[in-house]
């Protein structure tokens, strides 16, 4: 026990952190421009339902979006990319509020286009969508309502799904409205999470001192 927490100290005082953060945190009513994500398979593959969140925190006045784009599986295959210009291969849950767009300008007044083809997704987390209680961000606060989108995918063993996305904020900290992408297996359970980006700063990390005073009960 003595050896694993001066383990954790190392990582902590040569890493600045116990493991790399996926969130991307934004300021007030910031953007994050367009992003990759990479999900990997392991020896099993996936088959299932992928979801993407994009969800308001403590109140549902202001709202934030999430744009989706040029996806490696999923839209039934023959509309991956939005191309179709509708959500066909798509569901969304609820009063989910969602469109299939060629443009979107954020508060910044950056202008966001398709990143593959003339179509991408547009999702907006309006007071009128679908529950997402279930879901937090990297602070640990609950989601309100906002919009959830599904698609189905299967994915062969040691495979990559990817898909590009961005985060438009629309509110301020500490109502810190947030995006994430998760896997639901065959049976309607989440079997993976993942934060894409939310309002506000990363929380503190943990400090060295404190695991200094905890192996020094040990």
């Amino acid at each position: 026990m003595r050896k694993l927490l001066f383990l954790l100290v190392f990582l902590i005082i040569f890493t600045g952190e116990m493991k790399a953060h996926a969130w991307v945190f934004v300021p007030d009513n910031g953007d994050t421009g367009w992003q990759t994500y990479v999900y990997q398979t392991g020896p099993a593959g996936f088959t299932g339902t992928a979801g993407f969140v994009v969800s308001n925190v403590i109140d549902d006045s202001a709202y934030s979006e999430l744009l989706l784009d040029n996806l490696s599986h999923g839209g039934g295959s023959l509309n991956r990319d939005f191309e179709l210009g509708d959500y066909s291969g798509y569901a969304l849950l609820g009063e989910s509020c969602a469109e299939v767009t060629t443009t979107v300008t954020a508060s910044s007044g950056e202008v966001y286009t398709a990143t593959q083809g003339e179509y991408f997704s547009h999702q907006l987390c309006l007071g009128t969508g679908v529950g997402t209680e279930t879901f937090q961000n990297a602070s640990h606060q609950a989601g309100t309502t906002g919009c959830i989108l599904e698609t189905p995918i299967s994915l062969p063993p040691e495979s990559r799904f990817t898909f590009n996305w961005a985060f438009l904020a629309g509110d301020q900290s500490p109502w810190n409205d947030f995006a994430l992408f998760y896997l639901k297996d065959t049976d309607g359970k989440i079997v993976f999470s993942e934060g894409l980006a939310q309002i506000g700063k990363p929380p503190a990390p943990v400090s060295p001192a404190i695991l200094l005073l905890l192996e020094a009960e040990f």
